[in-house]
Order: C-alpha cells, then structure tokens, then sequence
C-alpha cells in the first residue's frame, strides 16, 4: 500500500514534521559549521602585488575602544602608503571617534610630499547595535538595522563612502576591530557577504562562467579583531561572539591565548600589549 500522508492522524502528522523541521535544522546548522570551519583556516597570501592598493576599514566604538584602536595603528608604524584607503566607521552620535579620526588622520595620514589629502579616507556613520539602557526586546531590531547599515558599508554603498578610482572593487581588504558592538555586525557582514560570494563562484564554475575575477584575484574582507587590554582572563561579550568568525583573533594577555570555538577553528594569539 502506498505512502499518504492522508492516511496519518494529526500527532502522526506533527511528529513527522517536527522530524523534518529538526532534520532541516540540523543540516542548515552543520553547513554553517563547517563553512566557518573551512573560512577561518583558509590562508591567504602573505604577499601582494607590488604597488596594488590597500582598502583598510577601522571600526571605532566610544571611548576606551577608539583610543586603544589609534594607539594600536600608531604602534603599528601606520604607512599611508601600505594603506592607501582608508574607512572609519563610527556609530551615531559618536563624535568623539568621528572628531578623533579626524585628528589620527591630520597627523599620521600624508602622503609622501608631506600632505594630508581628504580624498585618501572616509568616516562613515551607521545606527547603534544597541544603545546604553536600552531594553532587550528592541535591541534585536536596532542590531538588524545596524547590520544592513554595516553591509551597505562593505558593499561600498554608504551614502558617505566615495572610493577613488582605481580600485578593483568596494569591497575593504583589510578589517581591524577591537571590541565595540557594532564590530560583531561588520564581522558578521564580512562572514555573510564572502559566504555568498563563494556559493557565487561555485556556480560560476559548476556552469563554466567567468566571473567575480575581481573578487577572487586578491583576498577581500579578511577580519582582524584585537581582544580589549583590559580582558586579563576572559573574553568579552563581543570576543566570545566573533571567536567563530574573525580570521585572526589577538589577545594581549598569557591567559587568553589558546583558546578557540571548537575543535577545528584557529586558536587565540598572544601578541603581547599593544596599548602601552
């Protein structure tokens, strides 16, 4: 006798469906395991091609955050000339990152005659994940707005991003972040945006098309989060959400090194104080 699921009474029929429903999930759950897996153990190349430009977004939070973020591009011996670009992302109605990116920019930002050129780097706005006292219930709402406000952003369609010519596309090569709640959005963006682009390229191959050359000719969107100094011996809310996400994760105590998301993922690195 044939199968019908018209023969099968109502408790039947929602145990089969809760089988499927956990069936699905669970497949759905292991492809974005292993996805993050095989992302975040993909090596790029440690070289570029000799005179290409290097698009950097710096992703400031307020306060304690943007400061240690300049006093780490500083320590870094920042070169205008490595970065060529450069996007700082801030969120609303924090001028003082704005004001103070600004400053980092007049200061260390010249060309190599010794001028500040404008035209070299952007300080783009976005919406707060979630706002000081604000309730548990909206804030889910305010972080999706912010997460489409950070994908505009690394797509290149903010209203306040105008990339030189030149270019090979929006997309920022490089993604340094150190701890505000806006960075888990960006990271999450960057995760989101390479992860499609890859199921892209599949199909380009699996049809025999050419395309997304400009993407994959050089490594874009890879994520940098540096842990806050003053996490001697646990990681914050935001290091534990983007622990499975960020390609390279820096700690600056012994404490933290080694840790990981799972079996598989790349561990913590110790890389000494970079704040002092």
């Amino acid at each position: 006798m044939p199968f019908s699921f018209a023969s099968l009474s109502f408790w039947e029929l929602l145990l089969w469906c809760a089988v499927l429903a956990i069936t699905f999930g669970a497949g759905i759950l292991i492809v974005i395991l292993l996805s993050l897996t095989i992302s975040q153990n993909i090596i790029p190349p440690k070289r570029r091609r000799r005179g290409s430009r290097t698009h950097l977004l710096v992703v400031l939070g307020s306060g304690g955050h943007t400061a240690e973020m300049l006093y780490m591009l500083e320590r870094m011996n920042f070169d205008p000339q490595i970065y060529t670009y450069r996007t700082y992302l801030v969120s609303s109605g924090d001028n003082f990152s704005a004001e103070k990116a600004k400053a980092f920019e007049a200061q260390h930002g010249q060309s190599s005659q010794g001028h500040a050129h404008s035209d070299n780097y952007t300080i783009v706005t976005v919406p707060r994940a979630r706002r000081v006292h604000q309730s548990y219930l909206t804030a889910p709402f305010s972080t999706l707005q912010c997460f489409w406000a950070c994908l505009n952003v690394l797509r290149g369609r903010h209203p306040d991003q105008k990339l030189p010519k030149g270019y090979s596309s929006f997309y920022p090569d490089l993604i340094l972040t150190n701890g505000p709640a806006t960075a888990v959005c960006v990271v999450a963006g960057a995760k989101f945006i390479r992860f499609f682009l890859c199921l892209a390229k599949c199909a380009a191959l699996c049809f025999g098309l050419r395309t997304l050359s400009s993407f994959t000719s050089a490594p874009k969107l890879r994520t940098i989060y540096i842990e806050s100094w003053a996490r001697v011996s646990s990681l914050s809310t935001s290091g534990v959400l983007l622990l499975p996400l960020a390609d390279r994760f820096l700690v600056q105590w012994p404490a933290q090194a080694g840790r990981r998301a799972w079996w598989g993922m790349k561990r913590t690195q110790y890389a000494g104080w970079l704040v002092i």
